[in-house]
């Protein structure tokens, strides 16, 4: 293995770690549809009368 495969796949393995990273991070704050923030958790809802089913 050369300095620069090193070099690449240490690259590569740090964006994979900061990428997952930011995954673990935001992961509670994804929401799909509308805005829940009067459901109780942390569930994906379509509205407010969704909020019954989570």
């Amino acid at each position: 293995m050369t300095r620069i495969d090193f070099f690449r796949k240490l690259a590569r393995y740090l964006l994979l770690l900061i990428m997952a990273l930011i995954v673990l991070a935001l992961g509670n704050k994804i929401v799909s549809a509308s805005d829940c923030s009067e459901c109780p958790g942390k569930g994906i809802c379509n509205g407010k009368t969704d909020c019954n089913k989570y």
